[in-house]
């Protein structure tokens, strides 16, 4: 074991005398060292005069000290000349060294006996020149962290910085460690530290008064809320919110060159928590923003507006209820009339909420400053005419919004003095537009709070009466119509039962005639009908249902469209489902309708929805099956657009459907699907379009790919070439990778290659979506085929469509679906292009800049600033 003594060595004379120490190692006769230490006495001084390169040697010294080589004392001690050498360089460098090992040792190696002496070394040299501060703050910041800090070393080290190293005397990187060793400090011994009363806080405020850094404060701002929490602040609580004041409203403008800069908002954000940091603050918090909230820069106001926020968050209602007066008459004159800023006016009004809010914990507080400012907005309110009514509206509905208490004030007072302004004899469209517009507002907010039910009901069945006429009463094209109806819509809850009717009577009248499309009746359909659901069924979903529709008009797809929005409904969901295929697989005289209602299913399967209703559709309707059987009726035509919707509406469901359902209609359906007829192509695209990659399809991938080709270059219909395409993309995106189906890609390229031999257009989209498939999964023959498109650029027949064949190759087409897609595809597909066109650069006709820009379209914008030279073709 070691114990150390201390010991003193003189000065030789000089101008500055630090009294310093040095640590003595007394060794037990059974201990031994195993490491000498690096330097002698009389060659310590020589090598920190010269040595440049002190930092591996610490690290050498560290790995000693950790591996118990070489004991801390011990090194101390060797240390000792060179500690206590006249030259203060010497003292600077020898004191770097112990601070350097010191902080790079591990945080539990030393013992709380080291640890003890070595803080008595350190509160000795807080004497020492001022050159040689740095290394000390960089040594004490270390012992602080250690593990094993002694008990009642942690209050003589801040005594010795606080009583010999003045804070703001030091530079900034000093004061910043300065700052993280009280942090440090106060976090690990906060019995001890508490225990210096006032003489530990006021230490504290000496050492941050007047710090200009701005990473440094954003080190303070963000730590001394803690500090403020684990401290009392005794008498010291004014001395130490000054010192944060002083800051507030932050002016500060950040170094455009710092490619880190701290913003002013930042620091701003940070302050907050700072003024709000003790319950002592509020005092002193409401004072200063109330006399900053007066300054005419608007910074100073926004400022003030967010601390006083954070005041309601912060302090208890006691301790500001005596500056709720003056707080309302400092909003007062930012909100009537106000200075114009809208940002002020609008935090003004958050403001006002949470005062109102905080009020509440005294009903008494609360009632009060409630009146006092509705006795302010009064005059406004009371007169639809004043300059002021708006902006009297706005604040009364501030104070509703903080608590269904304050919303069941002010809708007490609001809406009686609204329906008797509605009532006057001399009120203009436009004004009585206003009223019923703070009416919607007013219940709204109440809605909000959850009290409509509790609100009196007759007041709020004026309210509904004023809405109801105007239903009945008004044009569709009407702006008060569509403000009454918006309102209703967000509140079905509270209308009751005689003008639910009426409502229901505007939506079908609405929704079966050419009425404007900006009375949104669809969502108010929806509404209700999630609210009154077997209500709704009855009255307007049966009406809808049954009507005999002709042709497809505006007003057909408003109706087809607002029942959509139904079909999530559980109750809706049976009699729309059963509406809609209706018109597909039975009788209907009239086809544009029935690919109406296969669009509208499509609309439906695409929502959040589409998983529950593309089950109910397969499980209960045999949805897929009834394709099939519609498709293969004998002597029935279809139309292509029909069987393309029908296509399409079959795809989404199959996308919503789990791949074991997706297995059982494949293997059922699959075999009996004939692609040397068209119509199949139907079928067969919308089974296969979104087929899970785990399904195998390998049994039929030979015939289907010769079948899908056929199709491609011989039917002139674009939707049966577009299909087949599509599906010959996703096949060859899926094909397993191996030597059949290898040479089942290489069979159909030599074969399709050959045919551009009699430049046939066709064969150019075919190759670019066989491309596509093989691109995205990142397939070697990609590149050939891209390489065959490219070539043709120049074709005096086929340029233009090899140049449409680049946009097939990079656009994302929603009905497409490709299983595997390899990262990075897009950017694969440029360098791709890149790299067959950049040697022409000056040859560049119409169709290689088409194909050009196609590409670059979807390109990453990082891709191109890398490229920036390839990309920029006319340097």
């Amino acid at each position: 074991m070691f114990s150390f003594v201390r010991c003193f060595e003189n000065f030789v004379e000089t101008d500055i005398k630090p009294s310093c120490a040095v640590f003595v190692k007394v060794k037990d006769s059974e201990v031994q060292l195993t490491m000498k230490f690096p330097w002698s006495h009389s060659t310590l001084v020589e090598v920190l005069k010269n040595e440049s390169k002190l930092h591996h040697k610490c690290d050498k010294l560290c790995e000693e000290i950790s591996s118990k080589k070489l004991d801390i004392s011990e090194f101390v001690e060797e240390l000792g000349p060179a500690l206590t050498h006249e030259d203060s360089s010497i003292r600077m460098k020898a004191t770097q060294l112990l601070s350097e090992v010191l902080k790079n040792l591990p945080t539990d190696l030393l013992t709380e006996k080291q640890l003890e002496f070595l803080t008595a070394f350190y509160c000795d040299r807080v004497k020492d020149h001022h050159s040689v501060i740095p290394a000390i703050l960089d040594g004490v910041l270390a012992l602080a962290g250690m593990k094993s800090f002694p008990n009642g070393s942690g209050s003589k080290l801040a005594s010795a910085l606080f009583l010999n190293i003045p804070c703001q005397s030091q530079a900034k990187d000093e004061r910043a460690k300065y700052f993280r060793f009280l942090s440090v400090l106060a976090e690990h011994n906060q019995d001890e530290l508490k225990a210096m009363g006032a003489d530990f806080v006021y230490g504290v405020i000496g050492a941050i008064d007047g710090e200009r850094d701005p990473r440094n404060l954003i080190f303070l701002f963000e730590y001394m809320p803690t500090f403020l929490r684990q401290y009392p602040l005794l008498h010291l609580g004014e001395e130490m919110f000054e010192i944060f004041a002083c800051y507030f409203p932050i002016d500060f403008h950040p170094n455009q060159s710092d490619p880190e800069a701290i913003t002013r908002d930042l620091l701003a954000e940070k302050l907050e928590q700072c003024l709000c940091g003790a319950k002592e603050f509020a005092e002193y918090c409401v004072p200063l923003l109330l006399e900053k909230l007066e300054s005419e820069l608007i910074v100073a106001k926004l400022d003030s507006l967010r601390l006083l926020i954070k005041c309601t968050q912060a302090f208890d209602l006691p301790s500001m209820s005596k500056h709720l007066d003056d707080i309302w008459n400092a909003l007062k004159l930012e909100l009537m009339p106000g200075g114009g800023n809208k940002e002020i006016f609008d935090l003004a009004l958050e403001a006002t909420t949470q005062i109102v809010k905080f009020t509440q914990q005294d009903h008494q507080v609360a009632d009060h400053f409630l009146t006092t400012i509705f006795m302010t907005v009064m005059g406004s309110i009371a007169d639809v005419a004043s300059k002021m009514f708006e902006n009297g509206i706005k604040v009364a509905l501030a104070c509703a919004k903080a608590t269904p208490e304050s919303a069941h004030f002010v809708a007490n007072k609001l809406l009686p003095m609204t329906l008797s302004q509605l009532n006057g004899e001399t009120i203009t469209e436009q004004e009585k537009l206003s009223l019923i517009d703070v009416l919607s507002r007013t219940l709204l907010v109440c809605k909000g709070h959850g009290i409509l039910k509790e609100m009196e009901q007759q007041l709020v069945g004026a309210v509904q009466k004023q809405f109801i006429q105007i239903l009945v009463q008004e044009s569709d094209a009407s702006e008060l119509k569509k403000i009454a109806l918006s309102c209703i819509t967000r509140i079905p809850e509270a209308v009751v039962d005689e003008n639910r009717f009426v409502v229901y009577t505007t939506i079908i009248h609405v929704l079966l005639s050419s009425s404007d499309e900006r009375l949104n009746v669809e969502d108010c359909l929806h509404e209700f009908a999630v609210q009154y659901g077997t209500e709704v069924g009855n009255v307007i979903v049966d009406k809808l249902v049954a009507k005999k529709y002709e042709v497809v008009t505006s007003s057909t797809e408003r109706v087809f469209h607002a029942l959509a929005k139904l079909i999530p409904i559980e109750c809706m969901r049976a009699k729309i489902l059963k509406f809609f295929l209706g018109l597909v697989f039975e009788e209907c005289d009239h086809e544009s309708l029935t690919i109406l209602a296969l669009q509208t299913l499509q609309l439906v399967l695409e929502t959040p929805d589409g998983t529950s209703v593309a089950i109910e559709l397969c499980d209960q309707y045999k949805f897929i099956e009834q394709c099939v059987t519609l498709v293969h009726k004998e002597g029935v035509q279809h139309s292509s657009d029909l069987l393309f919707a029908l296509s399409n509406t079959m795809k989404d469901t199959m996308k919503q459907l789990s791949a074991e359902k997706q297995k059982t209609i494949v293997t059922e359906q699959l075999p009996s699907m004939d692609l040397t007829k068209a119509n199949d192509l139907y079928l067969t695209s919308g089974i296969l379009g979104y087929l899970d990659e785990s399904i195998s399809v390998e049994d039929h991938f030979e015939n289907l790919v010769d079948n899908l080709t056929k199709l491609a270059m011989n039917n002139e219909d674009e939707h049966v070439k577009l299909l087949s395409q599509q599906l010959l993309c996703s096949l060859f995106n899926r094909m397993p990778d191996d030597d059949h189906h290898r040479n089942i890609l290489l069979k159909l390229l030599k074969m399709l290659r050959s045919e551009l031999k009699s430049h046939n257009k066709k064969v150019v989209g075919i190759l670019s979506w066989i491309g596509k498939g093989l691109l995205a999964r990142g397939h070697p023959e990609a590149g050939e085929i891209v390489d065959d498109i490219a070539e043709l650029l120049d074709h005096p027949t086929l340029g233009h469509t090899a140049a449409l064949a680049f946009e097939i190759l990079s656009v994302e087409f929603p009905q497409l679906h490709l299983p595997l897609i390899k990262n990075l595809f897009k950017q694969k597909l440029f360098m791709l292009v890149m790299k067959k066109l950049e040697q022409s650069a000056g040859k560049y006709a119409e169709n290689h800049l088409k194909a050009l820009l196609y590409v670059y379209k979807p390109t990453p914008h990082l891709v191109l600033k890398m490229n920036i030279k390839k990309v920029s073709l006319f340097d």
